[in-house]
């Protein structure tokens, strides 16, 4: 079975390519300043990009799973922080495309704000003290109450990436008109409403740091009724499970990308530096190249498994546990392949790669958050185990839950 990218896959990844080489020159200021690189996103936006994953009836691009993740695989080469950022923006705007709780009338409405008027979404569907490894707590916390033209939404939002860059924010609040905890419903919500939308600035970490994943406090912020799009129940059902490919899909090829840069930069300074006294690259070494082959076997299995896994979202399977279970195999081989890199690849590389100006060193932060995002390595791992054996995640014994 071959996973060869399409045409439609190529030409996007291409595009991918030439936007990254755009991007890496500043990727590193952006970085060090904790800054939006709005310059990228407008670069994005010249190109189409923000329609990526409209079809193309509503005036987008069409882009499926298969060729979103070829172009930010490509992307996360230049500029890893603008690409996980703007991942948020092809989940947001995929989902309102696809998901059938969404009528077409609201699609064509957001259609219209993306490709007419430019807007760019972000998605923070991350909660407060939420981990991967307790399903139960991706819960939304957000509450919604009805008022006179819209809703009146309330609580607190993680690590809202490019929530300062975007002209909404795509989530989900719990209904107070709901009786069932696990029902919600979605909306786009107005980014900048003074004194009801407080951004916290405490997005300073290791790595990514120019996507600014702020924390964000709302306060009675207000939805218009045009801007709600949606109600369901069965939220974790609906959403970590049927909606894996679209809702955290993206992070896998995102992460490759930078597994695949960190890759090719140890190549071409291993296979090209010669040691004092020596006529051959320091990649004859024995040691070096058997790392080195240990990161390239392991790429090579994340990659494969990746597309395999948009594969089965394409064209086997759709929205479902087997797709689901696709993409929890290929994000654990991709973390992986970067624990293989960060260490075996490092320790080769030498003092050389965690200098600064070489550019290794920023791809080497940025990475570390990969078996982080969720679902993290570990959740990855378990819930793929228990598919693997036929049981249900659902049923797995958990912590206690608090009295």
């Amino acid at each position: 079975m071959r996973f060869d990218l399409d045409e439609h896959s190529e030409r996007l990844a291409a595009l991918g390519s030439r936007l990254a080489a755009d991007f890496a020159p500043h990727a590193g200021e952006h970085d060090r300043d904790r800054s939006t690189a709005t310059e990228n996103l407008a670069k994005l936006r010249e190109a189409g990009l923000y329609g990526v994953a409209l079809p193309r009836d509503l005036g987008g691009l069409g882009a499926r799973t298969t060729q979103w993740l070829a172009t930010v695989e490509a992307l996360a080469k230049g500029d890893a922080s603008t690409a996980l950022g703007f991942n948020m923006h092809y989940v947001a705007t995929r989902i309102i495309a696809t998901l059938d709780a969404v009528p077409a009338d609201a699609r064509k409405r957001v259609a219209n704000l993306v490709v007419r008027d430019g807007a760019l979404i972000c998605a923070p569907l991350s909660e407060p003290s939420a981990s991967s490894l307790l399903p139960a707590t991706y819960m939304p916390t957000l509450s919604a109450r009805r008022v006179p033209g819209g809703l009146e939404v309330s609580g607190t939002k993680m690590f809202a990436s490019l929530w300062e860059a975007s002209d909404y924010a795509f989530m989900f609040a719990h209904p107070e008109w709901a009786d069932d905890p696990t029902h919600v419903v979605g909306f786009l919500m107005p980014t900048r409403q003074d004194g009801a939308i407080t951004v916290t600035d405490d997005w300073d970490t290791l790595g990514m740091r120019s996507t600014r994943s702020n924390q964000v406090r709302i306060d009675g912020a207000f939805v218009p009724d045009d801007l709600v799009l949606c109600e369901f129940g069965d939220f974790l059902g609906n959403w970590i499970v049927a909606q894996a490919h679209i809702a955290w899909g993206g992070y896998t090829g995102v992460y490759l990308g930078v597994a695949e840069a960190m890759a090719e930069w140890l190549r071409n300074a291993l296979g090209t530096r010669t040691a004092k006294g020596h006529a051959q690259p320091m990649g004859y070494h024995p040691t070096i190249s058997t790392a080195m082959g240990h990161i390239a076997a392991q790429i090579e299995a994340a990659r494969l498994m990746m597309y395999h896994a948009a594969w089965e979202a394409d064209e086997n399977s759709g929205p479902s546990l087997n797709t689901c279970a696709a993409f929890l195999r290929a994000k654990l081989m991709v973390g992986t392949a970067i624990h293989t890199i960060s260490t075996l690849g490092t320790t080769a590389g030498g003092l050389n790669s965690l200098m600064r100006a070489k550019g290794y060193e920023l791809m080497l932060r940025d990475a570390m958050t990969g078996p982080i995002m969720p679902p993290n390595a570990l959740a990855c791992a378990e819930m793929a185990g228990l598919i693997s054996m036929g049981l249900d995640p659902g049923q797995a014994p958990a912590l206690r839950t608090a009295s």
